[in-house]
């Protein structure tokens, strides 16, 4: 089954961190090692274009079990506002997975 989360919404112009920790079970006991997996999400509009794109260079190794993307506010201010659809593909050897999927806001920045 695929999991359905919502991510946090993206601010425009801010710096934008999001941690990934993977576990073998439901309850979080058990940490998954996912040290030799290749990660991409892709986040698109309602008419199928793909808005952004984070390929596996993007999900910093923290550990076996742990990636981290973090976007600079360049990077967040080139976004376009919206919601947007995403999915999370991890691949294991030569197998693709979807393992999340949800949806991710885009939103303007007010401050700037």
């Amino acid at each position: 089954m695929i999991g359905e989360h919502n991510m946090a919404p993206i601010k425009k112009g801010d710096t934008y961190v999001v941690t990934y920790s993977f576990y073998e079970d439901e309850c979080e006991n058990t940490p998954l090692d996912v040290s030799t997996y290749s990660f991409k999400l892709m986040a698109k509009n309602s008419s199928g274009s793909t808005m952004f794109t984070w390929t596996n260079s993007d999900f910093v190794v923290i550990d076996n079990y742990t990636r981290k993307i973090t976007l600079t506010p360049t990077t967040t201010a080139a976004y376009t506002a919206g919601e947007f659809v995403y999915e999370l593909e991890v691949t294991i050897s030569s197998n693709k997975y979807t393992w999340m999927q949800g949806y991710v806001e885009v939103q303007n920045q007010i401050t700037s």
